[in-house]
This record gives C-alpha cells, structure tokens and sequence, in this order.
C-alpha cells in the first residue's frame, strides 16, 4: 500500500513539473512568435526592407545563440524552478517594454532582449523534462510539453494580426506581458512543494578551461553527427516560416493580413496536434522513419509552394509543413535525451538548441539578403533544398544508428 502511495505522489509531482514546463514553453514560443506577426506592420510604420528583418531576427537569433550556450551551462546544479521562471519574467518584461518601439534601432534592441529572455528555456526547460522522464514515457513527455509550446505560438499567431486590425499592434503585446505574470504565478505555485531532488541536480562535471569544454562539445557532437543538419534545419524551418511566410503570402496573395495570419495560424495548430500525439507516432511508425519522412515532406513542400498562388494548394503544403515541422522537434530531442546524463542536461540541451538557432540565424539573415535581390521566395527554396539534401543522406545511412554509442 505504501509503495502505490509513493508511485501516485512520484507521478503527481512529474505531472505537475510537465504542466509548470509546457505552460512555460507556451509561453515562451507564444511571445516569440507574437513578433515576427508583426513584421508586415512594423515594415510599413517604420519603412524596413527585407535586409532589415533579416539583420534583426538573424541578429537576435546570435544574441540568443550565445546566452543559450552561457545559461544551459550555468543552470546544471542549478534549481531549474528558479531558472525557469527568471526567464519567464524577463519575457513578460520584455513585451511591455515591445509597446514603446520606435524604429529599426530600437525594435532590434527590444528583440536581443526578448531573445536573451527566451534563451533560458530550452537548455533549462527540455533538460528538466529529459531529467524526469527519462526512464520512463520520455516520447510522451517530449511531445506533450512541444505540443503545448505549438498552442501557445498558434494562440499568438492567431490573434496577433486580427488584435493589431481591430484596435492596436501594441495590444497583443500588453496581454502577453500579462498572461506571462499569470503563467508564472501559476508555475510557482505548481511547483511550490516539489521535492529538492527533481529541482536540483547535483554538478558532478569537474571544473574545466575554455579548451576543455570546447573538447567536450566537439566530441558531444561527433556522437550526434547524423543530427547536427537536423537540428539546424528543424531551426531554420521554424524561423523561416514564422518570419517570411507572413511577407511571401502578402506579397503574392490578396488577402488581408488577419486572413493571412489565419492561415498561418492553421501551420501552428496542426504542428500542436502533431506534436502532442508525436508519442503515439511514433509507438506506431517507429522514430527513425518519421524523422525521415519528416524532413523528405518538408523538402518537397518547401519548393512546391514558391511556385503556386493558388490558396487552397498554400493552405494544403502549408497543412503538411505543420505536420512535418513540428513533429521533428521532440523526435530528434529525444535521440539526445536518452544519452545524455542527468548531470549535463543544461550543457548538452544548450549546445543542441544552439544548432538550431545558429542554423536559422544564417537561413534568416541570408534569406533577406536574398529576398532583396531575387524575391520573397528565395527562402523557401533554401529550406527545402537543404532538407532534400538532408533527407538523402538519412536514406544513404538508414542501416546506421543515429547515435553513436
């Protein structure tokens, strides 16, 4: 009797850690994606060229790859709790402080700021969830705690336009401000009675110099080395389509920008239903082949879509990059969880997510550059080149392991 008590308290307070992180990563991809919606309007009222979204997201995206590499090493023996919702409240800072922009200087400097705020999660949050999952439904865990970061960045891209329509762009950024002080009353009070030993992880890494830690990464990363273009890319689809679709849609369509943003928002909830039921997915299908298939989808649909103005066929592709996209974030997460020492979760996550920024920065910077020169869709073709190349390589070693052990 004794033993199910403690098994159904070991079970509420990993339930209450996987509510505090998903309701955390929601809000944390919710107000990240609020302001990418918002390019179409800021590229009006404050006169941006492509050149300069990609110098202000791309830029952002290097601030963040920095502090995630700092914050994911500096959080291992650290209270994640206290981590995590530190990063929670300079988010809801930071997009009060979005309602006072001006112009190009000071939308980039705001951006660094919700970018330095945004980099504690992921090394902190998924670490947390790889740490407490990791002996037993980890595929589920992953997926729920993905999925709810797709309902809070389908909520923003959903409502984000249709707000700024109504009334003002600066609205949705006053409620997100105000539901991140909710969430993170929430998350403490959730968390308040958890036990030390899932908080905390005692730092058994001894003390090392710059050389040594820089050894440790690359030896990490010649383990994961069939991954490395999967991360960068899972990053890079992320950012392209959050930051370019809005523009490429506006400007070979018609239709209005809440309309524009309800199909984008359609993109992010199919990616939520995806990414919830990505356990079951892969039970049934195994993880290798919807890693795969995955990438191969977004080849194909990435390319097709620079090619047709029709709406349904957009909405279609934009349908099956939902599905694809947002699915490979918790499967190629999962790959690293399960070699990954309790110990190193922040180190090891931080140096992961890095990829995926480090790859969208280029992809982002790159892709407005371009998009000057040639036109809107020159991003597209990027991304689904390189996941082409990518998904023919997974092809090429299907009969290797991912991981090397």
């Amino acid at each position: 009797m004794i033993f199910y008590s403690n098994l159904i308290q070991l079970m509420e307070e990993k339930l209450k850690i996987l509510s505090t992180v998903g309701l955390y990563h929601a809000l944390n991809d919710g107000a990240v994606a609020a302001i990418p919606i918002l390019f179409p309007i800021f590229k009006i009222i404050f006169n941006l060229n492509y050149t300069q979204i990609g110098i202000i997201t791309g830029g952002s995206l290097l601030i963040n790859i920095i502090f995630q590499l700092m914050i994911g090493r500096i959080s291992d023996g650290k209270n994640s709790r206290t981590m995590l919702s530190l990063g929670i409240l300079l988010i809801s800072i930071s997009m009060l402080l979005f309602t006072q922009t001006k112009g190009f200087y000071s939308l980039i400097l705001l951006m660094f700021l919700l970018r330095i705020a945004a980099s504690f999660f992921h090394p902190v949050g998924v670490g947390w969830i790889s740490r407490i999952f990791k002996k037993h439904k980890l595929d589920w865990a992953m997926g729920i705690q993905s999925g709810l970061a797709d309902i809070g960045a389908f909520i923003a891209i959903s409502t984000t336009l249709y707000i700024s329509e109504k009334i003002s762009w600066k609205y949705p950024l006053y409620i997100w401000s105000i539901i991140g002080a909710i969430i993170l009353l929430i998350g403490i009070v959730l968390t308040r009675n958890i036990k030390d030993e899932y908080l905390i992880v005692e730092k058994i890494s001894k003390r090392q110099t710059i050389r040594e830690s820089f050894n440790e990464s690359i030896m990490f990363l010649k383990r994961i080395k069939l991954l490395i273009p999967a991360f960068i890319i899972s990053g890079s689809s992320w950012g392209i389509i959050i930051t370019y679709l809005l523009l490429f849609l506006t400007e070979k369509t018609d239709l209005s920008l809440p309309s524009i943003g309800l199909i984008v928002s359609i993109w992010i909830g199919i990616g939520s239903i995806s990414s919830l039921f990505y356990g079951k997915i892969s039970n049934k299908f195994g993880r290798n082949n919807v890693v795969f298939l995955s990438y191969l989808t977004i080849g194909i649909t990435s390319i097709l879509i620079t090619y047709f103005s029709n709406i349904a066929l957009i909405i279609l592709i934009i349908i099956l990059l939902g599905i694809t996209v947002f699915i490979t974030f918790p499967a190629i997460t999962t790959f690293v969880s399960e070699i990954t020492h309790e110990s190193v979760e922040g180190k090891t996550f931080g140096t992961i997510f890095t990829l995926q920024l480090g790859g969208s920065t280029l992809f982002l910077f790159f892709g407005g550059f371009l998009s000057d020169a040639f036109g809107i869709w020159i991003p597209f073709m990027l991304l689904g080149f390189s996941s082409l190349i990518f998904s023919i390589i997974l092809l090429c070693f299907r009969k290797k392991p991912v991981i090397i052990e």
